[in-house]
């Protein structure tokens, strides 16, 4: 994930997934590698990850009604959309906008959800995720965080800072959040799959046995084949739960394994402790490999940000979300199991100890964060100065940084201390 080398790191990253995959490069992956580094270091360059300190935020304006915009501000908590009128790159697009998010609506600066017409989506998106980033005073912690899984391996969205307008004047600095829905699955290779929200408000939506199909409706918001309902889930969290099948055959049969030590790898060094019975997806690809996996969302809690309002803390337990250990929601009982066998154990230990060591490094992670700071200062004075928020831009860089540096020196010696068990 260099800074410095875009490129590279894509290329080190898929040859890791084909060597995963097939034990080897195929003749086909040697003669593509060199085409997809290219293409990713474009894509990188255009907003995914800044290039250059120099390069210019992407620019969205609302036009709106001003009682509809009033409506917008003053009903936080309803999900009523307004229309209104989306311009990006010289283009225009009839849309609806609505709050989203849960804390996030009680905040003064609202994180919106935008929908656009079916036949006429921006980009081939039918809806766009702008969270305000309103307490984080770096800003960056949620794209950091999403760039941190891709990283890892784990199909995740694509995340970067944009500027919004409304009505022709400034409204502030965002956090653009891909949808996980259908162009999600065809660019991770998952045309197809069902997918299933976890977004539970009795936090219920933790991979539990809940009977019948029907009992999962409240509490998995399915994303794509809806009319299809539940029957899946189901029938995954019944398998999950039985204790007949060995946990490592059941995990090998019904799980993508390596993308889930990925994902539990992934959220130990970010410190997301929020997952655990909300806020992640379930993509079942019952039309591919027929596995499961887990794909992040609402990443904005890392870093250090922790459950008790402070923003430096990185000494969250390394295996948090589990029975013995739950976090301030509770335990997900698909980790729980998965760390129950000791084979699955070491090998989410071995990949995480590699992945502190290439990956969440200050050599790695620096350059990025220093790229960002230069890259949003100037809305980022402007945001606080609409909006006033959680502090300097700088401080909190500094701040994230801190973070970094403390929590691979907690995780070394976590790892150390687990292997000795």
């Amino acid at each position: 994930m260099s800074a410095m080398n875009p490129a590279r790191h894509f290329t080190t990253a898929f040859k890791w997934r084909f060597e995963r995959a097939g034990g080897r490069m195929t003749a086909f992956a040697r003669f593509f590698l060199p085409i997809a580094a290219l293409l990713a270091a474009s894509w990188i360059a255009s907003g995914q990850l800044a290039d250059s300190p120099r390069n210019k935020l992407p620019h969205y304006e609302l036009k709106m009604d001003a009682r509809k915009l009033r409506d917008l501000d003053r009903n936080p908590y309803s999900d009523q959309t307004h229309p209104a009128t989306f311009l990006a790159g010289g283009k225009e697009y009839a849309a609806k906008v609505r709050p989203r998010g849960a804390w996030a609506r009680s905040w003064p600066k609202k994180a919106l959800k935008i929908f656009f017409e079916d036949g006429k989506e921006f980009d081939g998106n039918h809806c766009l995720n702008l969270n305000s980033a309103w307490r984080d005073a770096a800003f960056v912690r949620e794209p950091l965080a999403f760039q941190i899984y891709a990283a890892c391996g784990v199909p995740a969205s694509t995340a970067r800072m944009v500027r919004l307008d409304v009505n022709g004047q400034f409204y502030g600095l965002y956090v653009e959040v891909e949808q996980p829905d259908k162009p999600f699955l065809k660019r991770h290779n998952l045309k197809g799959a069902a997918i299933y929200k976890a977004n539970s408000h009795e936090g219920r939506a933790d991979e539990r046995d809940l009977g019948s199909e029907q009992s999962y409706a409240p509490h998995y918001e399915k994303e794509t084949r809806k009319s299809e309902g539940h029957a899946g889930l189901q029938q995954f969290c019944r398998a999950l739960a039985a204790t007949k099948t060995p946990t490592l055959e059941f995990f090998t049969n019904h799980v993508d394994v390596p993308e889930y030590i990925n994902y539990l790898a992934a959220s130990v060094l970010v410190q997301n402790w929020d997952w655990f019975n909300k806020n992640h997806f379930l993509v079942h690809d019952d039309r591919g490999s027929g596995k499961w996996l887990v794909v992040p969302w609402d990443l904005d809690r890392t870093f250090g940000d922790h459950w008790h309002g402070d923003f430096d803390r990185a000494d969250v337990p390394l295996l948090l979300g589990t029975r013995a250990l739950p976090g301030p929601t509770g335990w997900n009982r698909m980790a729980e199991r998965f760390f129950s066998d000791a084979t699955l154990r070491a090998r989410f230990l071995d990949r995480l100890d590699e992945l502190l060591q290439k990956e969440f490094t200050k050599a790695r992670l620096f350059p990025i964060l220093d790229q960002l700071e230069s890259q949003i200062a100037a809305e980022a004075a402007r945001d606080r100065k609409r909006w006033s928020g959680a502090g300097d831009l700088h401080d909190g860089i500094v701040e994230v940084k801190g973070y970094i540096l403390r929590r691979r020196d907690f995780l070394l010696r976590e790892i150390a201390r687990l292997r000795r068990k």
